[in-house]
C-alpha cells in the first residue's frame, strides 16, 4: 500500500508540473493579437504584404524648417528625421503608425505639428509601385537614438497581427544639427 501512495503522489506532482509547464508556454491574449515584427536594418528595404520600406538615413536637429511654412519648429528636445522610401504593394494606403522605441523602453510618436502633415510620409497617400521618398519626424531626446528602433506600421488601431516593420536605428550617436530641413515627400 506504502508504494502505491508513493507512486500516487509521485504522479500528482508530475501532472502539477506539467500543468504549470504547460500554462508558462501558453501565448497569452496579447501575444496572440500583437503585431508580426519584420526586421529589417538601415540602407535595405523591408518587405511586407501591404508595403516595402527602405530606411536611408537618420537625422537630428533642434530646429526643423518645414517646406513652404515659418517659422521653424522649436523643440524642447529635437527632431529626429527618419529618411525613407515607401512603396505600397496591391492597393492606395495610408501610414498611421510611426514611432521610435529607445532602448530603455520608451516609445516617442511621430511628431504631430502644424504644417507636417502635408509634407511627411505620414501625410502621403501610396499609389501601389510607385515609391515615394520621403521622412517620418519623430521628436525625442537625440540621445536616445542609439540602440533605438524604428517601427511602422498601417494602421495605429485594430492590428491584430499586422506586420509591423522594426528598424534598428544604430548604435552611433546622432549629430545634432542646429536645423533639419525636411524635404516634401516625393515620387522617385
Amino acid at each position: 500500500m506504502r508504494g502505491r501512495t508513493l507512486l500516487n503522489v509521485a504522479l500528482t506532482l508530475a501532472v502539477l508540473v506539467a500543468i504549470v509547464g504547460l500554462y508558462r508556454l501558453t501565448p497569452t491574449q496579447q501575444d496572440i493579437q500583437d503585431p508580426t515584427p519584420v526586421k529589417g536594418a538601415v540602407g535595405r528595404a523591408v518587405q511586407t504584404p501591404r508595403f516595402d520600406l527602405t530606411v536611408d538615413d537618420v537625422r537630428a536637429g533642434k530646429k526643423l524648417r518645414i517646406p513652404r511654412a515659418a517659422p521653424d519648429r522649436d523643440s524642447l528636445t529635437a527632431f529626429v528625421v527618419v529618411d525613407a522610401t515607401v512603396t505600397a504593394n496591391r492597393e492606395p494606403m495610408h501610414i498611421f503608425d510611426v514611432r521610435i522605441r529607445a532602448a530603455d523602453g520608451v516609445t516617442y510618436l511621430g511628431a504631430n505639428r502644424s504644417g507636417l502633415d502635408r509634407v511627411d510620409l505620414t501625410g502621403t497617400e501610396f499609389a501601389p509601385g510607385i515609391p515615394v521618398r520621403g521622412s517620418f519626424v519623430v521628436e525625442m531626446p537625440a540621445d536616445k537614438v542609439p540602440g533605438a528602433t524604428l517601427q511602422v506600421m498601417e494602421k495605429s488601431a485594430m492590428n491584430e497581427l499586422e506586420p509591423q516593420i522594426t528598424v534598428p536605428l544604430g548604435p552611433d550617436p546622432l549629430e545634432v544639427r542646429d536645423v533639419v530641413d525636411l524635404t516634401a515627400a516625393s515620387d522617385t
